[in-house]
C-alpha cells in the first residue's frame, strides 16, 4: 500500500513497451504480484519478530532472513574509518551472540539477581534451546550424573497424556487441545503435538517465543554453549521427528492476565463462561516466575474443559526479582500472623527456632479446590530437571508436580 502501484497500472505500463502483447502483459503481471508478495511477507516478517532481530541473527539462518540483516554493518575493507584494536580477553562480553556477563539461568540463589529481563537475552535463549532441544549425549557427557533428570519437557508432556481422556480413547490420529503455559522455547509444545491434535505455547519472553516459532519454522537450530570460562561451541537442537509441527502455535502472553480467546466456551447453557476448551493445560516450573501466581491459578478453571487435566509443576524457587514477597504462594514463615500481625509482617518477621512456615503446595490446594477453583486432586509426584550453564557446571533441581482434574459440575 502507498508505495506499491496498483497491479493494472504496472502491467499496462510493461505491456505497452511489448507492442501489447499478451506475453508482456502476462509477464508483467507476474513480476508485478511477485513484488508486492515479496513487500507483504517482509513486512510480515519484520512485524512477527519485532525487537528480535538479533536473534535472528543468533542461529545462522543467513543474511536479510525476513527482511532483517543477522549482522551488524562494518565499513567496507581499505574504505572509511580506520578499525580500533579489539583488546584482548573477554572484556566485552559478547562471545559468537552470547555474553559473559548476562547472568545464566542456571544461577537460582538470592544473589543471582535476574527477574523476567533474563528471558529476553541471548544467554537465556540459548541456555533454554539446550534444555529443551539439546542432544543427552551434548548436555550430560559424563557416566556419572543425574540422567534420569534428562528430557524435562517429555516428562512433563507425557503427564499431561496420562492423565486426559481424549488421548486415552482416540486410537488413530492424536486428539484434543492442549495449552502449554511458560512455554519459553517450545520444547514441552512440541512434545504435547504428540499426543493432542493442536497444540498452543504461551510465554511472556518475546526472545522466547521467537525462538520457539523459528524452531516451528526449521525444525532445528544452532545454539551457543559455554564450555568454560569464555570458550563456547555450537551446536544444533531439533524437534523430534515423530512431532508433527504444523499442530503447534505460540503466542506471546501473560499468564497472569490470560488472552481472553483461551478463557470459557467450553460449557453448556448457563455454564458455557464456567469452563474452557482444552482437554489438558501444562505450566511446568512457571508459578514461581510469575508476578501474581494466584492471578494465574484463578483463571484456571475458566481453561479447562470438564475432566480436563491441569498439570502444574514447580520448584517453588521464590525470589523477589520474580515475584513481590506478598504474593509468594509459600516459603515464609507464619510466626507473625500467629500473634495477629498482618500476613505482610509474617513474610518480613525473623524466625523463631522451629517456627511453622507457609508450604506453597497448601496455598495451592486451597485455591484450586475451592468452590470457585473447581479441580480435585489426582496425584502428586517428584520431577527432575537439569539445565547446563557450562560443560561442568549445572542446576539440578526437583519440581514438585501436582495434577488436577477439573470438575463436571462448576462451583461444586
Amino acid at each position: 500500500p502507498g508505495s506499491i502501484a496498483p497491479l493494472e497500472e504496472v502491467a499496462d505500463a510493461m505491456a505497452d513497451t511489448s507492442n501489447d502483447s499478451k506475453l508482456g502483459r502476462y509477464l508483467a503481471v507476474g513480476v508485478a504480484a511477485a513484488g508486492a508478495a515479496c513487500a507483504a511477507t517482509s513486512l510480515y516478517w519484520n512485524l512477527h519478530f519485532r525487537g528480535t532481530s538479533w536473534l535472528i541473527g543468533s542461529f545462522d539462518l543467513g543474511p536479510s532472513l525476513y527482511g532483517m540483516s543477522s549482522a551488524p554493518s562494518t565499513p567496507a575493507a581499505g574504505k572509511g574509518k580506520k578499525g580500533k584494536k579489539k583488546k584482548k580477553g573477554g572484556s566485552s562480553g559478547n562471545l559468537n551472540g552470547m555474553d559473559t556477563r548476562e547472568p545464566s539461568t542456571a544461577s537460582t540463589g538470592p544473589s543471582a539477581g535476574g527477574g523476567p529481563a533474563v528471558y529476553e537475552t541471548k544467554r537465556a535463549v540459548n541456555e533454554y534451546l539446550q534444555f529443551h532441544f539439546g542432544d543427552p549425549n551434548d548436555v550430560l557427557p559424563y557416566r556419572d550424573g543425574p540422567h534420569d533428570a534428562l528430557r524435562f519437557t517429555q516428562r512433563c508432556a507425557d503427564l499431561c497424556a496420562k492423565h486426559t481422556k481424549s488421548v486415552k480413547t482416540s486410537r488413530t490420529e492424536p486428539a484434543g487441545l492442549a495449552l502449554d503455559i511458560g512455554c519459553a522455547v517450545g520444547g514441552a509444545t512440541f512434545e504435547l503435538a504428540k499426543h493432542f491434535a493442536i497444540v498452543e505455547g504461551l510465554d511472556s519472553s518475546r526472545a522466547f517465543i521467537t525462538a520457539a516459532r523459528l524452531m516451528k519454522e526449521r525444525g532445528s537450530l544452532r545454539y551457543t554453549c559455554f564450555r568454560e570460562g569464555e570458550v563456547t561451541r555450537k551446536l544444533t537442537g531439533a524437534v523430534n521427528d515423530r512431532v508433527d509441527r504444523a499442530r503447534v502455535s505460540f503466542r506471546e502472553g501473560d499468564a497472569c492476565g490470560l488472552p481472553r480467546s483461551l478463557l470459557g466456551g467450553g460449557g453448556s447453557g448457563p455454564d458455557f463462561d464456567a469452563f474452557g476448551r482444552h482437554d489438558a493445560v501444562l505450566a511446568a516450573n512457571l508459578l514461581c516466575r510469575l508476578p501474581d501466581p494466584a492471578a494465574f491459578l484463578a483463571q484456571c478453571a475458566k481453561l479447562l474443559r470438564p475432566g480436563g487435566a491441569l498439570v502444574l509443576v514447580s520448584p517453588y524457587s521464590w525470589l523477589e526479582a520474580w515475584t513481590p514477597k506478598d504474593r509468594w504462594l509459600g516459603g515464609y514463615y507464619e510466626s507473625a500472623s500467629d500473634d495477629g500481625g498482618s500476613a505482610e509482617e509474617s513474610r518480613s518477621a525473623s524466625p523463631s527456632p522451629n517456627a511453622p512456615y507457609r508450604r506453597s503446595f497448601d496455598a495451592i490446594e486451597a485455591a484450586l479446590t475451592s468452590a470457585e477453583g473447581g479441580f480435585d486432586l489426582v496425584e502428586q509426584s517428584d520431577v527432575s530437571f537439569l539445565i547446563k550453564e557450562h560443560d561442568r557446571k549445572f542446576q539440578w533441581g526437583v519440581s514438585h508436580c501436582t495434577v488436577w482434574r477439573r470438575r463436571r459440575v462448576p462451583n461444586a
